[in-house]
């Protein structure tokens, strides 16, 4: 509503008291995380740990099995980044599946809002996948499958998020 002031008190915030009480709220919210593979996801299976969610930003550790592959898709409304943390991943883009590249540890992939890729699991163990994603927050669709779902996608448990929240 035009016209009104935060108040703390029964008194407008104004100068220095405003710009506090700005920097207190937003600084409730910083998190810190780390990251440890649930005991409870058994070998062979795909997970996924929630490490944090901001307004714009959040990070996942994809827990992805030997063998796994996900298929070709994009986001309208996310940018993101792929660090594999352990084991191997390749990654692929486009209608016609362009190979990008075989990341081992400590290498990784950005791909930009509304790029069509996928990628599989490439190594003889099981990969740890840091997963970083930016949202635009604009109504987009979260996910668009191009063409079929590869067989092999599956279902992942989650940890660390809230019911209804991905």
């Amino acid at each position: 509503m035009a016209g009104t002031r935060k108040r703390q008190g029964g008194t407008a915030l104004r100068g220095a008291a405003k710009k506090d009480a700005f920097f207190n709220r937003v600084e409730e919210n910083i998190e810190i995380f780390s990251f440890g593979r649930p005991q409870d996801l058994p070998k062979g299976k795909r997970g996924n740990v929630r490490l944090c969610k901001g307004e714009i930003l959040r990070g996942t550790v994809q827990i992805l099995p030997k063998g796994f592959a996900n298929s070709l898709h994009y986001h309208p409304a996310a940018e993101g980044f792929w660090m594999v943390l352990s084991g191997r991943m390749r990654f692929y883009y486009g209608e016609d599946h362009k190979f990008l590249g075989d990341f081992g540890p400590l290498s990784g992939v950005l791909i930009p809002r509304n790029g069509r890729y996928w990628f599989e699991q490439s190594g003889g163990e099981e990969t740890h996948l840091l997963q970083v994603t930016g949202n635009a927050n604009d109504g987009s669709a979260k996910r668009v499958d191009v063409g079929e779902v590869h067989a092999n996608y599956g279902k992942r448990a989650m940890y660390g998020v809230r019911e209804g929240e991905d």
